[in-house]
């Protein structure tokens, strides 16, 4: 979505508008649930971490409002995910991590157009590279699951993390080689 409609929308929401909020929330509720749901071992922990995030949106923009500040969100899917991220951590902090379980996590690339075989293969080279990313640390599966699965640009990730762009393109390609070393060698 575009910078000057997303600053539209949070100026909206400071302003009182709920329909502005609702239309935030339409918009990213399934990219920061299914982010969420990767990290965390139940659909149920991955929905209340995703209202959790609005919820801390919501409450920025007004405190933001409160002491009279028009202050921008400069990006807001990334302040999103950044939330998203923090409040994972958090969670964690709290509990004992679980394995989390990728096998049932809902990962469909196959195409519909494909025939039954292709869409055999595609299924079996989805749970192929599931696994494999299981078994890469932790940082690792992260970037590659904000620059490949969801798309955001290495600036967007570094905004995400607190960290540099360079470290990010680092980061990238070592995760690439890690899960690289994790895949079958048909896959490579």
């Amino acid at each position: 979505m575009d910078t000057s409609i997303e600053n539209d929308l949070v100026l909206k929401i400071q302003n009182g508008d709920k329909e502005a909020f609702g239309k935030v929330y339409d918009i990213y509720v399934d990219r920061i649930y299914r982010f969420v749901l990767f990290k965390v071992s139940s659909e149920e922990q991955a929905e209340d971490l995703t209202s959790e995030v609005f919820l801390k949106f919501l409450e920025k923009v007004e405190k933001d409002k409160e002491e009279s500040e028009q202050k921008e969100i400069k990006n807001l899917l990334a302040f999103l995910f950044q939330t998203a991220r923090n409040l994972v951590i958090d969670f964690y902090r709290r509990n004992a991590r679980p394995i989390v379980s990728l096998e049932n996590f809902p990962i469909d690339i196959v195409d519909k157009k494909n025939n039954l075989v292709d869409q055999i293969n595609l299924k079996d080279d989805s749970f192929t590279l599931q696994i494999a990313l299981k078994k890469i640390k932790e940082s690792y599966r992260e970037v590659i699951i904000l620059y490949y699965l969801e798309g955001f640009s290495i600036s967007e990730i570094a905004e995400i993390l607190d960290k540099n762009q360079g470290t990010i393109r680092v980061q990238i390609h070592r995760a690439l080689k890690a899960l690289k070393e994790k895949l079958p060698q048909g896959m490579k």
